[in-house]
């Protein structure tokens, strides 16, 4: 029987994957094209790793032309191979593939994993199974950076993504939800002291965004919040300490900066 894996930690778990490594480019624009760019974003688990080998991203565009509409896939540029995905956390993201596409409504985006996925727990790295290497997202959020480029952000979640299937034996069924950076909310802040291990979790639109505090100064983001009221959830896993919930969060198209949380035995 199946069973998601167990974290210590009484929360769903959901992982972004995004690397900070963009370089600018020739911004010359050919006439019924758009530039697109997908970023992959890193919202932790208790994973030691987990190696994604990323081997094609593609869109689904959709063009209406005197009344006809078609829709067609397009292929963006990608550097294919293993991503570690839980190297990027706490707002550290990633340029993952780009291109000129058709211009139209891009309407899906086609990820296309190839063999090899591992995920490292208690030092020991085992191999995913991965039955269906396609992966089809519904875009819900784009941004646009101006009226000919574009951008994606997607959220793959790596809890409900690796499935253990025995003691030995994992399962890879990818898990990823689109968010628009630019408008959804983020909330930042410093959880103390680091011996807690505290894990912290924003729950809203019935999805759960987790965030483990840096090991050094306990800093710590959470992007892709959807506007409204949320409670911040602040989960002390060692030494004692008392888990703290802070209460009716505002959360818009901004950055809410909590400060310091220090939390209490």
């Amino acid at each position: 029987m199946k069973t998601i894996l167990k974290i210590a930690i009484p929360v769903a778990a959901i992982l972004m994957l995004l690397l900070l490594g963009c370089k600018k480019e020739n911004s010359s624009f050919s006439k019924g094209k758009q530039q697109l760019k997908v970023y992959l974003t890193d919202n932790p688990v208790n994973f030691q790793a987990v190696n994604i080998n990323i081997q094609k991203v593609e869109v689904k565009i959709e063009v209406d032309s005197s009344g006809f509409e078609r829709e067609f896939w397009e292929t963006l540029r990608i550097r294919p191979g293993f991503y570690n995905i839980l190297n990027f956390r706490n707002g550290v993201d990633t340029l993952l593939a780009q291109g000129f596409v058709t211009t139209g409504e891009i309407k899906k985006l086609r990820i296309t994993l190839g063999s090899g996925n591992t995920v490292v727990v208690d030092n020991v790295t085992y191999q995913l199974t991965l039955k269906k290497p396609e992966v089809i997202i519904d875009i819900d959020d784009i941004s646009e950076i101006n009226s000919a480029s574009f951008k994606i952000h997607i959220d793959f979640d790596a809890c409900g993504s690796i499935i253990r299937i025995s003691n030995n034996q994992f399962e890879l069924q990818p898990c990823i939800r689109t968010f628009d950076n630019d408008h959804d909310g983020r909330i930042e802040g410093k959880v103390l002291p680091k011996d807690a291990k505290a894990i912290v979790s924003v729950t809203a639109n019935g999805q759960t965004l987790i965030a483990l505090p840096d090991d050094g100064d306990g800093e710590f983001k959470i992007r892709g919040i959807k506007a409204g009221s949320v409670n911040l959830e602040i989960n002390a896993t060692a030494g004692g300490y008392r888990d703290t919930v802070i209460k009716n969060i505002q959360v818009g198209n901004r950055e809410v900066k909590l400060g310091t949380i220090l939390l209490k035995k």
